[in-house]
């Protein structure tokens, strides 16, 4: 087969290296099949002429297929397609440095590593609480030492980039996930799951300025909210002010409740109402719901709300209101299904969270 098929783009801003990015490709192309097991990829002159880069970023790139068994470079030949062997090495790490995110059997991570079991995967579950410091490397180290075949870092903070170095240098592929997730410059960083929250976002803002709103609180966490709409209310004209959550003590679910219980009914004695809250989070929403339930206030006859939701197992009490919903059961069987590809095809699939924008009582329709 000639150089046709090698069109793919080279993106010089993206932040990977050129040769990653040509190594992704390449890999791509044989996972879809225009590349079968037999055949011989264009000469490496050839490939770098059609994808603009320097003979050595591909030679870099098929070097680096080879030693993942993806290719074979045969004299007077070239580099041809091997057939992939289904990984013996079926042994996942799920690292947890997400400090709000437990290992219940309602969680996200909970529901991967059944799927991954189902499928004959031997799974290693490793919670590690997260932030910025660096005493949660030591269990990840030791943890590594098993040479897993796949490792799954579930972050959204500063730990993400410390936990990355640290996989790339025992020489194990990794996938991330997380609201800030997305690809790296380390060699082995094999794929991305990002939750998106902006579509939701977007057709919640929509509806606050179709009802004409003119002012939203939004409460979150002090540093990390999951989801944040103020910029996209700032956009579309709406005043959001944002209410900081600082809970006292380690991350205790309770303790959310009671922080959130506790300053809106203060917000209620001190302040007027808003036109809307925005809570991004379930926890939060709980704690603030029971100080409007206990301070009188309607929703959403004297107040609008919409708020952050797990599915089964957020807002129950208080019936059909307004949430962006996040489907942990969804997520984890679509990462599982991820991971499987990268096992069996060595391409790890596309995947954007499994979220929504449910309307609820908090805007009727017509």
């Amino acid at each position: 087969m000639d150089g046709e098929g090698f069109d793919f783009a080279i993106d010089r801003s993206s932040g990977k290296t050129l040769t990653r990015q040509v190594e992704e490709g390449v890999r791509a192309l044989v996972a879809s099949g225009l590349y079968a097991p037999g055949s011989t990829l264009p000469p490496r002159d050839e490939i770098a002429k059609r994808l603009h880069v320097s003979e050595c970023v591909v030679r870099a790139a098929l070097r680096r297929l080879a030693v993942d068994g993806i290719v074979v470079s045969r004299p007077r030949i070239g580099c041809v397609v091997q057939k992939r062997p289904m990984s013996t090495n079926r042994t996942v790490l799920d690292v947890n440095l997400d400090p709000w995110t437990s290992f219940g059997p309602a969680n996200s991570l909970f529901q991967c590593s059944k799927v991954l079991r189902a499928e004959g995967c031997r799974v290693v579950m490793l919670p590690l609480g997260g932030g910025g410091n660096r005493p949660f490397l030591v269990p990840l180290k030791d943890a590594l030492a098993e040479k897993p075949g796949l490792v799954i870092l579930r972050a959204c903070y500063t730990s993400l980039k410390n936990a990355m170095q640290l996989v790339a240098e025992s020489g194990c592929s990794f996938v991330t996930v997380g609201t800030e997730a997305k690809p790296s410059r380390y060699s082995r960083h094999v794929g991305v799951a990002h939750y998106d929250y902006a579509p939701a976002i977007n057709a919640f803002v929509a509806d606050c300025r179709a009802a004409g709103l003119k002012r939203v609180i939004q409460l979150d966490f002090g540093g990390h909210p999951y989801l944040d709409a103020s910029a996209a209310l700032e956009r579309a004209g709406i005043r959001c002010e944002r209410v900081r959550l600082l809970v006292d003590g380690p991350a205790d679910l309770d303790a959310i409740v009671r922080t959130a219980y506790s300053k809106m009914k203060k917000f209620l004695r001190d302040r007027t109402l808003p036109d809307l809250f925005f809570f991004t989070d379930d926890y939060l929403g709980l704690g603030a719901l029971d100080a409007f339930r206990d301070m009188g206030v309607s929703v959403p006859r004297d107040v609008r709300v919409v708020s952050f939701s797990n599915t089964r197992s957020g807002l129950y009490p208080y019936g059909n209101i307004a949430h962006i919903e996040f489907d942990p059961f969804a997520d984890g069987r679509e990462i599982a299904r991820c991971v499987m590809e990268w096992f069996g095809k060595g391409v790890f699939g596309t995947y954007s969270g499994c979220c929504s924008y449910v309307r609820g009582a908090t805007f009727p329709a017509g």
